[in-house]
């Protein structure tokens, strides 16, 4: 009897000091979906160290996939250049490549960042090269092609793909910033941009709360070679103008991924838009050919000189992709659009602020004057 006793003993003490050795392993993460389809109400990310392996942890990925991953990431490769783009935000010493090369030149970013190898995207149809992507032995890739990931996870062989919701809405960057911070190990630095990001939109919304919809400036968004492409509203392409209570005039149909709709000249001053914001594409060429074609010269917005080129150095503040730089577009947008209810604002003070913190680069004031200017005539 008093054998069975201590054994029993035994036995309850091995459960007690195994129960919290295996509670110790797991983290979760628990982040709150605003507003995309994708997701739902709320995306939990639990990590978990394994006995065979203590060096990885598990997750759940944003579209609800079990992904093994290292339980430290120094190493990563993104798919698209959103993704690339939050990945240095947050974390640049632990961005190991380039979807796409730094715009400007030079690009108002560190050397150490521009010099990167460039490995290529699947964005805008394109096709990355994956043997690029492995011969750098990243530690995962992080992938926003929800319906393609199997696909790359075949194509990447061990090399973890997590998929990620970079949401193409400019309202919808929360959960993705939130994700990816706890995901790299940088939640501070994730807390400090969705503060930036929040106060921004805060603000904007202030600023157009009290415009009246028939004194809303009439925005016509100028693309491609010759400015005949264009998006309408409800474009992801477009958001930012709408967001800022600006009413984009093209009644044109809504297309899917890149977009730009041919219009004709005839259509333009038929809308005569009262502004004009000329991007993706031959920026300064389309400026300087808008600015002095006698058609172009019919439209008001022209006539008034309320024609500018998006600032995208070293990655566009708006559209041309739509990235997480649209954050630092909202104050930009709000001023031209509407500079007399934007008085109060500091916007070179919050253009500094945000490529110190999140581009890592601290802007010279001529540099910040070279960026915000249209080209010269």
């Amino acid at each position: 009897m008093r054998k069975q006793v201590w054994l029993s003993l035994a036995a309850l003490a091995a459960v007690l000091i195994l129960f919290p050795a295996c509670q110790a392993g797991t983290e979760t993460v628990r982040i709150t979906n605003t507003a995309t389809v994708t997701l739902t109400s709320t995306v939990t990310a639990t990590a978990t160290a394994t006995d065979t392996d203590p060096a990885t942890r598990t997750i759940t990925d944003m579209y609800g996939r079990q992904v093994t991953v290292p339980a430290t990431i120094n190493r990563v490769l993104t798919s698209g250049s959103v993704e690339m783009q939050l990945v240095f935000m947050l974390a640049p010493e632990k961005l190991a490549g380039l979807s796409n090369n730094f715009n400007g030149s030079p690009p108002l970013v560190s050397e150490q960042y521009a010099a990167l190898p460039v490995v290529g995207s699947w964005s805008g149809g394109s096709i990355p090269n994956i043997e690029a992507f492995l011969a750098i032995e990243p530690d995962i890739i992080i992938d926003g092609f929800g319906e393609d990931l199997e696909d790359h996870q075949q194509k990447f062989g061990s090399v973890p793909v997590v998929g990620v919701d970079s949401g193409d809405l400019l309202l919808d960057y929360a959960p993705i910033i939130s994700f990816l911070g706890d995901l790299l190990g940088v939640p501070d630095k994730a807390e400090e941009l969705l503060a930036y990001y929040t106060e921004a939109m805060d603000y904007v919304n202030t600023i157009t709360a009290n415009i009246p919809a028939d004194e809303r400036i009439m925005v016509y968004y100028a693309e491609g070679t010759n400015g005949l492409s264009t998006d309408p509203a409800g474009s992801f392409h477009t958001d930012l103008i709408t967001f800022c209570g600006g009413n984009v005039v093209a009644d044109v149909q809504l297309l899917p991924g890149v977009g730009q709709v041919t219009v004709s000249m005839e259509q333009i001053l038929l809308w005569d838009p009262d502004l004009i914001i000329i991007g993706r594409g031959s920026q300064a060429n389309l400026y300087l050919t808008i600015m002095t074609d006698s058609i172009w010269g019919m439209v008001q917005a022209v006539n008034d000189g309320l024609v500018f080129v998006r600032p995208d150095n070293p990655l566009s503040w708006f559209d041309g992709p739509p990235g997480l730089c649209q954050i630092v577009g909202m104050y930009w947008m709000a001023h031209t659009l509407y500079p007399d209810k934007t008085v109060d604002l500091d916007l070179n003070a919050k253009i500094k602020e945000f490529y110190t913190k999140f581009l890592h680069y601290d802007l010279s004031d001529a540099e910040l004057t070279s960026l915000l200017a249209n080209p010269e005539l």
